[in-house]
């Protein structure tokens, strides 16, 4: 059969000459014609678009012609047989292109041509699954060929600009800016060379109040946002301090007197780097505080004055400091591969994390509510006066213990046993445990000892009340009892 129509050029309808009606899954060569009143129609390349519709006008399918040429009077195109699939109608679109850059020129406006209908034959009988509608994909099958299309965009604009944009790119400079609150990393940004700074923002501990902005430590100096600019990479540090401090040319004068709170020093301060602490008393140090010192205080004696005060329950310094380690109120010390602990809180119990080698000089003072210490076995070196002045009952050492000295644990006049799991007989003395009373009588503890260590401590002739480990036990549970 021949189906014939024609494309009205000047008002862009395409209209067939009269109704047509293919069989289902008709095989014959049914041949689609198309003329043009168009004097050019010759010039142009054509294709045919399809839609196919059931009984129930839900499209089912699509189809586009390969290219066609208009010859011989007209547009010819064998209608295949999947165009005759499914039971009820078939629309048609014309489209023109340009042959020399293939852009579409023209499209027939009525997309709804009905180019025939589709009616079953006596050979085909139409499963109902065919009937089903499935406008979803459809509208899936469109979606995706956007994405297609949004692709190809995507690649072309890489192709034509990319590399131009990279070569660009390459011309400028890139640092990296770290911002720190208390030692704390709370941003890093690439920033480009010669940019002005936007810092992050940030809430300031109670009482404090900032001092400039953000100190910059390898400029020694606050950063001004205004005129300051990037030339390379660089970390500023949030600059801030406790509202009632007092600090004079770098040093601290006074710690106010926010008590039972945290209390914190500034990198810098009125033109100078807060490198000191000047002459504090103990009546100058308020109750219950926590203490923050920056970076630029690098002489922990200084510090000293603080260890011996009971107001002091906690020394901290930055996070990111080069030795100093601050949790929980404990200020270590790394140095030359020793882990020192330099502060330890005022608390019932203190519990030394495991790491630690040595015990410093004042590191454990002045806490008489200390009832609890525990000792890990990296312990090796109890400096003198290392542990003095707590409530202390017992206290046990581990058995790595490699040095003690005089004095290490000193003036704890509650302390009645300690119990040492190593040999320490060859370093000890009087002077090791020892609480002497301002008239100058002196007490110690009872030692506990390992039965293979007993005679060399006894050989030593030393004022302790020297005992094995475990005797108490078999004295009590043993010994004969009275009637």
């Amino acid at each position: 059969m021949i189906l014939k129509y024609k494309y009205h050029s000047e008002s862009g309808l395409l209209e067939a000459y009269r109704s047509y009606t293919l069989a289902q899954n008709n095989s014959l060569s049914d041949t689609v014609v198309i003329t043009s009143t168009a004097s050019d129609a010759e010039r142009y390349n054509y294709c045919l678009e399809f839609i196919c519709y059931n009984s129930k006008s839900i499209p089912k399918a699509q189809y586009i012609s390969p290219i066609l040429n208009y010859a011989d009077g007209g547009i010819s195109f064998t209608v295949p047989n999947n165009l005759t699939e499914f039971r009820g109608h078939v629309d048609m679109q014309l489209t023109g292109y340009d042959p020399d850059d293939n852009s579409i020129v023209f499209k027939s406006i009525n997309k709804n041509c009905k180019a025939f209908d589709v009616e079953g034959s006596l050979c085909v009988l139409e499963k109902d699954l065919n009937e089903t509608p499935n406008v979803f994909t459809e509208v899936l099958k469109q979606l995706e060929d956007l994405r297609k299309i949004h692709q190809d965009i995507i690649d072309e604009a890489m192709k034509q600009f990319g590399n131009q944009f990279l070569e660009k790119v390459e011309k400028f400079k890139w640092y990296t800016v770290k911002y720190y609150d208390n030692g704390k990393l709370i941003e890093e940004k690439l920033t480009l060379s010669g940019a002005k700074l936007t810092p992050p923002q940030y809430t300031l501990p109670q009482y404090c109040v900032l001092v400039g902005g953000w100190y910059n430590p390898a400029t020694e100096r606050i950063w001004n946002l205004d005129e300051d600019t990037v030339e390379g990479d660089m970390e500023l540090h949030l600059n801030y301090m406790t509202d009632d401090v007092v600090i004079s040319k770098g040093t601290i004068t006074s710690f106010g007197k926010h008590t039972d709170s945290h209390i914190y020093m500034p990198e810098y301060y009125d033109g100078y780097k807060v490198t000191a602490l000047g002459q504090i008393t103990f009546s100058g140090i308020p109750s219950g505080c926590h203490i923050h010192f920056g970076n630029n205080l690098a002489d922990f004696e200084q510090c000293e004055i603080l260890m011996f005060s009971s107001n002091v329950c906690g020394i901290y310094f930055p996070d990111n400091h080069p030795q100093c380690i601050s949790k929980d109120g404990y200020l270590y010390v790394n140095s030359e591969g020793e882990k020192f602990l330099i502060f330890a809180p005022r608390a019932d119990l203190i519990r030394i994390e495991n790491g630690c080698t040595v015990i410093n000089t004042y590191a454990i003072t002045n806490n008489t509510s200390l009832v609890n210490l525990i000792l890990p076995d990296s312990i090796g070196f109890l400096s003198a006066y290392c542990i003095i002045e707590s409530n202390l009952e017992e206290l046990t050492l581990p058995a790595n213990i490699l040095s003690i000295e005089d004095y290490s644990v000193y003036n704890n006049f509650n302390l009645k046993r300690v119990i040492i799991k190593g040999d320490i007989s060859y370093m000890l003395t009087d002077r090791t445990f020892i609480s002497e009373d301002y008239n100058g009588n002196a007490t110690r503890p009872t030692l506990y000892v390992q039965p293979q260590h007993y005679a060399k401590y006894k050989a030593l002739n030393l004022a302790y009340d020297i005992r094995v480990i475990g005797q108490e036990y078999f004295e009590e549970k043993f010994a004969p009892k009275g009637e």
